[in-house]
């Protein structure tokens, strides 16, 4: 009796997860593809979200730009699901840009936009990336 009774709980607790540390749940998602820069230039650009609370990222872009590699880092604010929109900001040096995209079918059709000194915002491009 003592062993089924055993065997029976080790059974229902494999049926039933565990819950993880908050850092475990953590899970990144990258989107890949390209960036177009108004101004000319293109090249390969990968975004990284790492979740930091409901329906808020943190992002990493990755790019080349005139063949060096570039990280930008910032914060976005929506979902990740098909059919949503999110934005954001990311910076680099004392450069700052922002980015509103939405998502369709797996893929982020996005622009972005520097922040000048003075105020306002200067269209840099477009890019499209996906899942």
């Amino acid at each position: 009796m003592k062993k089924t009774t055993i065997l029976l709980a080790l059974a229902l607790t494999a049926l039933v997860p565990l819950p993880t540390p908050a850092g475990d749940q953590a899970e990144t998602t990258t989107f890949s593809g390209s960036y177009d820069w108004k101004d000319g230039g293109s090249d390969e650009l990968s975004v990284e979200f790492v979740p930091d609370g409901e329906e808020t990222w943190k992002v990493k872009f990755r790019f080349r730009w005139n063949g060096d590699r570039k990280t930008w880092k910032g914060t976005a604010q929506g979902t990740l699901a098909d059919g949503s929109e999110l934005s954001g900001t990311a910076t680099s040096g004392n450069r700052n840009w922002t980015f509103v995209a939405s998502i369709s079918d797996g893929v982020m059709l996005g622009s972005h936009e520097e922040i000048r000194s003075g105020g306002g915002g200067y269209k840099t491009g477009t890019f499209e990336l996906k899942r």
